[in-house]
């Protein structure tokens, strides 16, 4: 059933006392009752108000008089001409602005949006503790940001790069990751998420827990389970569900770096961020050429002598970058 709805008019009426039918009375009470639409009827009893302020209001009759000082335990009155008159006037004040105020209470008070923007330099490893204890490790040059809303209700962070959660369970208050177009919604769980702009490529890990995907209308994509990975084509929506070895995948955080059938160009596209030297490759079809590899703890220079031989390519360093051959 549909909920009623009055308009504008019919409010106003209402907070003006002008309404004799009990049953439109009653509606209108129970809409403004639900608080749907707080604002509008704030702005309906300022304008009521605005018109009867300085209403005239006819004397009551002897009867309703009667029945009113009854209910107000009121016991004797000398000015009957005047009393009725003004207690009517003054209790249609009372109501209106009691109501007002009450709303005005109410309504939700609107605090300044803050936003904190945290993000790793080149060459760092930056180990993030938020206030409701999860902890995030950022890859070099990722970012995040939250607002001062975060942890009240939701716990809601934006994120630029590729980051690592550790995130701790706190009830009633689901945590969410926006990358782009798309969200990842956490039930408790450890899980990487690895955004790749240039590539139109978002990678999401899942090590422990659940993890749930969804795109920009909310649509679920996919539930996670420990192992799997989803790899999304951010340009035209199409996805696939991996098996993989998810603790490998996120050893970066220990600072090695693991790849398994990688793109060249995505791993020198990684290693520019984690050593801050930039990489350029001159040929096309090194750029799709396929690497597996691990690199712990080791110089530029002896990450690229391996890398060559692995793809086949020469290098060079030339003020400052690599050229790649």
């Amino acid at each position: 059933m549909d909920t009623y709805q009055p308009g504008r008019a019919t409010l106003i009426a209402y907070f003006e006392g002008t309404i004799t039918d009990a049953s439109t009375r009653a509606a209108v009470e129970a809409y403004i009752a639900a608080d749907t639409h707080p604002l509008l009827v704030q702005a309906c009893m300022q304008t009521a108000w605005e018109n009867t302020r300085n209403i005239v209001v006819t004397p009551a009759a002897p009867a309703d008089w009667d029945k009113f000082r009854m209910i107000a335990g009121i016991r004797e009155h000398r000015r009957k001409s005047v009393w009725p008159a003004l207690v009517v006037a003054a209790t249609l004040l009372l109501l209106v602005s009691s109501v007002l105020l009450y709303y005005i209470h109410r309504r939700p008070q609107t605090t300044p949006v803050a936003w904190t923007e945290i993000a790793a330099a080149a060459q760092e490893l930056r180990t993030v503790h938020l206030q409701d204890g999860t902890k995030l490790t950022l890859f070099p040059g990722a970012k995040i940001r939250y607002n001062n809303q975060y942890n009240h209700t939701t716990r809601a962070l934006q994120l630029t790069g590729r980051a690592y959660f550790e995130v701790a369970t706190v009830a009633g208050k689901p945590f969410t990751v926006a990358t782009g177009q798309y969200t990842t919604q956490v039930l408790g769980t450890s899980f990487e998420i690895a955004e790749k702009p240039h590539q139109h490529e978002l990678k999401v890990v899942l090590v422990s827990g659940k993890v749930r995907l969804m795109d920009a209308q909310q649509q679920v994509l996919s539930d996670l389970q420990p192992d799997q990975q989803i790899t999304i084509r951010t340009d035209n929506a199409a996805y696939h569900v991996l098996k993989v070895d998810a603790g490998s995948l996120v050893s970066w955080t220990a600072g090695r770096l693991s790849y398994d059938q990688a793109t060249l160009e995505e791993v020198c596209t990684e290693l520019e961020k984690w050593y801050g030297q930039q990489i350029i490759i001159h040929r096309a079809a090194l750029e799709k050429k396929r690497v597996t590899a691990d690199f712990e703890h080791m110089p530029l220079s002896a990450v690229m002598d391996i890398l060559s031989e692995t793809a086949g390519f020469t290098y060079k360093e030339v003020n400052g970058h690599i050229e790649v051959y």
